[in-house]
């Protein structure tokens, strides 16, 4: 895990978010590579550190899930995100805290340090 997200699993989940378990669900998320790697599971603040972002410093450093498949499908139409994977990522009790940020089923989740995602990520057909 990033050093990014292990500080803001610290820092911002506490107050936001409602914690994941509150019965098993799955969330969606575009990766750049198949197999899964941890790279793939970085916040923007870890990606970009010096970049200034229109969200909350908690937020930047969050990682973007949605809870259907077709809003990873919409963001894999643009330039940037072609030649990606969807990751369907199972949460459960323990898996740390989300919130819905965004449009239609856009969320910022924040993993917990011991959650351990790459064996909870499946790789769905392209």
């Amino acid at each position: 895990m990033s050093r990014a997200l292990r500080q803001a699993s610290t820092l911002c989940v506490r107050p936001i978010g409602r914690a994941c378990g509150a019965g098993a669900r799955d969330v969606f998320r575009v990766i750049r590579s198949n197999p899964p790697t941890w790279d793939d599971f970085r916040s923007q603040r870890d990606q970009r550190p010096e970049a200034t972002f229109n969200v909350s410093e908690c937020q930047a450093r969050g990682l973007s899930v949605f809870a259907d498949r077709s809003g990873c499908d919409k963001v894999r139409k643009l330039p940037r995100f072609r030649g990606t994977w969807v990751c369907r990522v199972g949460l459960d009790r323990g898996a740390g805290r989300i919130l819905h940020t965004g449009p239609q089923s856009h969320h910022t989740w924040w993993p917990s340090a011991d959650f351990d995602i790459l064996a909870q990520c499946c790789v769905e057909s392209s």
